[in-house]
């Protein structure tokens, strides 16, 4: 018999922090992170960001503005500091 439950083992709160590469858009959101263990006491996560589950963070993300995929995670509170060096053309392109 199996003493597999799907309730989380713990719940951790985390903030990520995204920049956009193509159009330069920035954000930041918080997600709910629980550690489940599957039958076999592997670990797999759930998120959830606004009481809504969603993808992982960690996997392939997508712009909300311009639905691009050349997005990158920056340290939480930089999002608005990669932006605005886009803005100014900072770092400048190698041709």
């Amino acid at each position: 018999m199996s003493d597999f439950r799907d309730t989380p083992l713990r719940s951790v709160e985390e903030a990520y922090a995204f920049a956009c590469l193509a159009c330069g858009h920035s954000w930041e959101q918080n997600y709910r992170i629980e550690h489940h263990l599957d039958e076999d006491n592997r670990p797999y996560f759930l998120y959830f960001a606004d009481s809504r589950r969603v993808p992982s963070p960690l996997n392939r993300l997508t712009c909300p503005q311009c639905d691009g995929h050349d997005v990158r995670i920056v340290r939480a509170g930089q999002a608005d500091s990669v932006s605005s060096a886009m803005d100014v053309g900072w770092p400048p392109l190698r041709r």
